[in-house]
């Protein structure tokens, strides 16, 4: 019975910690700024993600960023600068690196190669 409190309790402070994330992904987001929008210590946060989503809040963080400037590369025309820079992403070289980690290419090559098929 309290395993299962224990599991709706972080099923809330994962999907709160997360809408805050999406909500908040532009801007320099600390783990201390993620703990605090589901009023928990920074380990309890730790703790939470990896035991619910299997990662760490900066890493859903970038996932989601790279997300959003996926979708951006292939439904505007906006340059890939301005797209790293609305996502989050302060240097070019650290967004090209995060991105090419994350969707096995560059940013350019994924817009070519996705954009073609519209």
């Amino acid at each position: 019975r309290s395993v299962y409190r224990s599991a709706a309790k972080n099923q809330d402070r994962i999907l709160t910690m997360m809408s805050f994330i999406q909500e908040n992904y532009v801007e320099k987001l600390t783990l201390e700024q993620i703990a605090d929008a589901a009023s928990i210590s920074t380990r309890e946060c730790l703790r939470c993600f990896h035991t619910t989503i299997n990662t760490t809040p900066i890493q859903y963080l970038k996932q989601y960023r790279i997300q959003q400037a996926a979708h951006q590369l292939v439904f505007s025309n906006d340059k890939i600068s301005d797209i790293a820079s609305k996502c989050g992403f302060q240097d070019m070289s650290y967004f090209t690196k995060t991105f090419k980690q994350l969707k096995n290419c560059v940013p350019s090559e994924y817009r070519t190669l996705n954009s073609q098929q519209q």
